[in-house]
């Protein structure tokens, strides 16, 4: 087998293995407030990887975690709308993760409280909006410490 057909079965894999955890054993474990839980798992996730990243970029953060192709649509003054085209993933389970990680890479970019919210555009490809929002007085800084 050659090093090209070894990346490809571990990709495969890979594929495979976050499908079952994500789709299959997650909810099972998180029940009923799964979709609160995974919104703030994506602001933790993001908080992390911030940190161990120089230059850090959500777009190919999401490929490379399997959560699709996410570009900005559109930007205003206290908002930013993503769309996210998700192929390799199930209609019916929640975007949370997904979310709450873009609420958290705001907040960070931008030094104020983000909230977060998705909603399905298609279904073919499974594309979806998430939108972004956020107040310039509801500083993440501690008032205190200016």
């Amino acid at each position: 087998m050659t090093d090209n057909e070894n990346s490809q079965q571990d990709s495969q894999v890979s594929a495979y293995s976050y499908d079952l955890l994500r789709h299959e054993l997650l909810p099972e474990l998180l029940g009923e407030d799964e979709a609160m839980i995974l919104y703030w798992a994506g602001k933790s996730v993001a908080r992390k990887k911030i940190e161990q990243l120089e230059s850090f970029n959500s777009t190919d953060f999401f490929m490379q975690a399997n959560w699709g192709t996410l570009k900005l649509e559109k930007e205003k003054r206290q908002e930013r709308v993503y769309e996210l085209v998700a192929v390799h993933q199930n209609k019916d389970r929640p975007f949370s993760l997904e979310t709450g990680f873009l609420a958290q890479m705001i907040e960070l970019e931008k030094g104020v409280v983000s909230e977060a919210s998705y909603s399905i555009k298609r279904k073919k490809p499974l594309t979806i909006s998430i939108i972004v929002r956020w107040d310039k007085k509801d500083s993440t800084q501690n008032d205190a410490l200016k």
